[in-house]
Formats: structure tokens, C-alpha cells, sequence
């Protein structure tokens, strides 16, 4: 039985990848950058600002993918560079305010709904859900790295 679960979560999971990438795309489409772009945008906004280099390190991806994603986002207003304070050798991205609200202001009737939808739980089970999906995370980050280091 706990397999047959196991094989239903992890299809569903795929699933929600899929509806997440398109809702992803679209509305980076919207605003006229790419699904990448839009999720740094959200790294810097939830993160904080952060270099380029801590930045490719989290999504993945090499300085310079990230350099040319950083000069898409200041070309649209999402997110700006400038030196950092404490180490003037260092640069740091931050999430423009103006952009992060047209960029993630597409999301409200998305929150509204999915105040709608949990409210209907209840804390208990609300809490529960946070933590299974913090875990569901966890895991599919840790399989991902496993797949990338396989030879």
C-alpha cells in the first residue's frame, strides 16, 4: 500500500511541476522575461540580494547565464546591480520594489484562491500540508543534485 502512495504523490508532484511552469511561463511571458528570470526575481525578493555568483549557485547556472539574466531584469525594471557596501570588490542584485509588485502582483488572485483553499482545511491540517511540502522539497532537490552528480 505505502508504495502505491508513494508512486501517487510522486505523480502528483509532477503534476503540480507542470501546472507551476505554466503559470511560470506565463506570466513571465506577461511581463516580458523568461521563466528563469522571473524565478531569480523571486530569489531576490524572498533571499534578500545576493551576488551573481551565489545567485548561479543556487539556480544552477554559470555567472555568465547569470550576468546576461541580470541585465534583462535591469533592462525591465525587475531588479538593479550596484556594489556591494561591505566588500566594494562585490556586487550585489537587488529586487527593484516597482518591478517586484508589476511582476508579482499577477500572483494575487492566486493567493486569494489559496487563502480560499486552505481556509477550508484548517490549521491543523494547513500546517501539516507546509511542512509535507518543505519535505516533499527537500526531497526532490536532493534526488535532483543525486541525478546531476550520477556518472
Amino acid at each position: 500500500m505505502s508504495n502505491d502512495i508513494a508512486r501517487e504523490v510522486t505523480e502528483q508532484l509532477f503534476d503540480l511541476s507542470i501546472a507551476l511552469d505554466f503559470i511560470g511561463n506565463a506570466a513571465a511571458e506577461r511581463i516580458g522575461i523568461n521563466q528563469t528570470d522571473l524565478i531569480c526575481l523571486n530569489l531576490l525578493v524572498r533571499q534578500g540580494p545576493m551576488s551573481p555568483s551565489q545567485v548561479a549557485a543556487v539556480l544552477g547556472l554559470s555567472t555568465a547565464a547569470i550576468s546576461a539574466m541580470a541585465r534583462r531584469l535591469e533592462s525591465g525594471g525587475y531588479a538593479y546591480r550596484e556594489i556591494d557596501p561591505v566588500d566594494r570588490r562585490r556586487i550585489l542584485m537587488h529586487a527593484s520594489p516597482a518591478g517586484t509588485q508589476r511582476a508579482f502582483g499577477l500572483f494575487d488572485d492566486l493567493y486569494q484562491a489559496m487563502t480560499g483553499l486552505v481556509d477550508g482545511y484548517g490549521a491543523e491540517d494547513a500546517e501539516k500540508l507546509v511542512r509535507m511540502l518543505g519535505d516533499f522539497q527537500r526531497v526532490l532537490t536532493e534526488h535532483a543534485e543525486s541525478i546531476r552528480t550520477r556518472r
